[in-house]
């Protein structure tokens, strides 16, 4: 059930009781909206006639010019990006009530695809429709970092909540992004996701400042492998105590040291080491170079 027709009619009772709804049925949208238990006659009441009623007037409001879209960082988007954003919305707010595009295709000369957005009561799936990435999320869920960031350039059909609840990642987590991270670096990768997802948790723990799509594209495509040394040791030590690093890292740089013994090429791993080395020492200690 669309909740913008939804809020509409029950903030304008007159205009639709008695004409379209009565008032038991208004009644059982007042308690379906506050998620109050209905009865079986209120159950059947709701699935049997007042939601073809909803979508019925949801269709008449589709079709107007006037529609209200709601657009986050308008400066960042493209003009005629903005006017395709509309027309995906008004295409799929036929079949979805809650939902937003957003990723580079608002902001980027070139994208791969299309990110749409569609918040549900819960769970959380992804799939495709042509070209359109959709994106199914509870809006509990929406309030995750990640989607936080992607509603910063958006254009949505509801006024997206601000609000963002922050998970603490773990060091084997941070450490293996940031492995990958060196390691999409030395490759240069097209798709540099664990650059740009060390650079988001940095800027979100060090900063506490959300990176926008547009700000981690860019970072990332200029990022050297200096810089992302610097953000794993600020990070570290940012979240995790002196104590802890030292007693968790100091024996994972043992291994390191076996590990670049036997496997050639090793220039990675003797960055990793080095890095742990300055971390929890605040030098390196070891010499070796890469062979």
């Amino acid at each position: 059930m669309n909740k913008n027709i939804l809020n509409i009619v029950l903030k304008r009772k007159e205009l639709f009781v008695p004409l379209v709804f009565t008032d038991k049925q208004f009644n059982v949208l007042g308690k379906y909206n506050k998620k109050e238990k209905l009865s079986n006659a209120e159950k059947k009441a709701l699935y049997t006639s007042i939601k073809k009623k909803i979508k019925a007037l949801d269709s008449f409001f589709i079709e107007q010019k006037d529609r209200e879209y709601f657009i986050n960082g308008p400066a960042e988007i493209i003009p005629s990006r903005l006017i395709e954003a509309k027309k995906i919305i008004d295409k799929y707010s036929r079949k979805y009530d809650r939902l937003f595009v957003s990723g580079s295709f608002l902001f980027s000369k070139e994208f791969n695809d299309t990110d749409l957005f569609i918040i549900r009561e819960k769970g959380y799936k992804e799939e495709w429709d042509g070209n359109t990435h959709m994106i199914f999320l509870s809006e509990k869920r929406l309030a995750a970092p990640v989607f936080q960031s992607a509603s910063l350039i958006s254009v949505a059909n509801f006024m997206l909540p601000n609000k963002i609840n922050k998970k603490k990642p773990s060091l084997s987590e941070l450490m293996g992004l940031y492995h990958e991270a060196i390691i999409e670096n030395m490759k240069e990768e097209k798709k540099p996701e664990s650059i740009r997802n060390l650079i988001f948790e940095h800027a979100l723990f060090c900063s506490n400042k959300l990176l926008n799509g547009k700000e981690l594209k860019e970072m990332s495509e200029k990022i050297k492998l200096d810089e992302l040394d610097r953000l794993i040791k600020e990070l570290c030590e940012k979240l995790f105590s002196e104590t802890y690093l030292y007693v968790e890292v100091h024996d994972y740089i043992k291994t390191l040291n076996e590990s670049i013994k036997n496997i050639k090429p090793n220039e990675h791993l003797i960055r990793f080491r080095n890095t742990y080395e300055e971390m929890i020492y605040g030098r390196q200690r070891s010499k070796a170079k890469a062979v």
